[in-house]
């Protein structure tokens, strides 16, 4: 690393000490957080400064962004398309590739047509900025990812949000008239804004279908029923659920039986399809509007080849070994059940993602390290990710994971529980 230069002037050397004073404060109250660097692939384990830890940190669901097919599909499109798109999907970088994947997704979930994007967060992002204006509501349950409540903000609409999953409030906050734009943050309308809507208003009923940090599931169904009656259009972000839920793994959308009820569905390739990159499906009307107008899709290099090569052949992984998702799920019932045996606080999850209520940021830490001391890596989930006095490990399950390996797992932790301070 070269050697640092002072600061130039006064202001500058200000503001770094004030960084610096907010660094510190971060690391009194334990909520510092550093980058470790991972030095092997992201399998069910991992080399971490040159010791292996059996991980139950990664979203890699059913394994595949370690799957020998996978990596080929990916090594063959570098081979032929090279490493970069080269420049936006309205310039030049709208490959072959990419088109092949957005007719594969659009058939994977029974959808007219699909869009992907660089990432998850920058589909959520397109989707609302686009979809919704100053004009508009947005109706959000408040634990739904950053992105999409990062994007509702962003759209300048009138954006409430709802008690986790509390559907009497959202049907509530959709009959309430909404808010004058004045004094919100007003971007520029979308063209297609300039013809006023039918009946007024756009309302938007907006859930993630499983929730990063607990682990529980949104009733897609009762919501599916909330926005029909509010004339709202439903968005649901199935991150988590694509490839694990459903009977061909399309989500929970498939498996509440209401996937045409959904107005836009996004979703990642990053999670069980092993690659990197968000998509939206739906009408066709609906992708054509985010190419001609979304802001996050125009201006912004398209995604690599290979990562699209990556997730074309994870689409027909899933498609044709349907045991990885009924071995991820069966993993995850197991090992919940083990860890409410062992009196820990597990909210309510029901999918891979199986959260350890442990109260505070330091007793979080705390059970992070001992657990890494015994050789497994599950590091602390801390405020603002989570709530004060949620701080928790998110254990979170792979296809991959061998039985010895869970069970090595649940050993430590039935050593660690009483050193956690918040239990049921």
């Amino acid at each position: 690393m070269g050697a640092f230069s002072s600061p130039g002037s006064e202001t500058l050397r200000v503001w770094l000490a004030d960084l610096q004073r907010a660094a510190e404060l971060r690391s009194q109250h334990h909520l510092q957080r550093v980058l470790r660097p991972v030095q092997s692939a992201q399998g069910a384990t991992v080399e971490i400064q040159g010791r292996s830890y059996v991980q139950f940190c990664t979203n890699n669901y059913l394994g595949l962004a370690n799957d020998p097919e996978v990596i080929d599909a990916a090594r063959a499109a570098i081979s032929r398309y090279g490493t970069g798109a080269g420049a936006s999907r309205l310039v030049a970088g709208s490959m072959d590739l990419h088109h092949q994947l957005e007719r594969a997704l659009a058939n994977f979930k029974q959808t007219e047509a699909a869009l992907i994007f660089p990432t998850g967060f920058m589909a959520n992002l397109a989707v609302l900025t686009t979809l919704a204006g100053p004009l508009d509501r947005i109706v959000s349950d408040k634990l739904n990812h950053a992105s999409l409540l990062d994007a509702a903000r962003w759209s300048g609409a009138d954006h409430r949000t709802f008690p986790h999953r509390n559907l009497t409030r959202a049907k509530t906050l959709l009959a309430r008239p909404a808010a004058p734009a004045v004094g919100r943050s007003q971007p520029s309308v979308a063209p297609y804004h300039l013809v006023p809507p039918a009946r007024g208003t756009r309302s938007f009923l907006v859930s993630d279908s499983v929730f990063s940090m607990d682990g529980d599931v949104a009733d897609l169904a009762a919501l599916s029923v909330v926005a029909e009656s509010a004339g709202a259009l439903l968005v649901v972000d199935e991150a988590h659920a694509t490839g694990v839920f459903g009977e061909h793994g399309r989500g929970i959308g498939e498996l509440a039986g209401v996937e045409n009820h959904i107005a836009a569905s996004v979703g990642t390739l990053s999670k069980a399809l092993g690659s990197i990159g968000g998509f939206v499906c739906g009408s066709q009307a609906l992708i054509d509007t985010l190419v001609n107008e979304a802001r996050s899709f125009i201006y912004t290099t398209a995604l690599p080849p290979a990562c699209s090569a990556a997730a074309l052949t994870a689409l027909t992984i899933i498609a044709r070994r349907p045991q990885l998702r009924r071995r991820v799920m069966a993993l995850a019932a197991y090992v919940r059940e083990h860890l409410k045996t062992l009196d820990y606080d597990c909210g309510h999850s029901c999918s891979p993602i199986i959260p350890v209520i442990c109260g505070s940021a330091e007793s979080a830490l705390e059970a992070s390290e001992v657990l890494k001391q015994n050789g497994i890596f599950v590091p602390a989930i801390r405020p603002p990710t989570v709530a004060p006095g949620t701080a928790r490990l998110r254990l979170s399950l792979m296809a991959t994971h061998s039985d010895d390996q869970v069970e090595l797992m649940l050993k430590q932790m039935a050593r660690l529980r009483d050193r956690i301070l918040v239990r049921t």
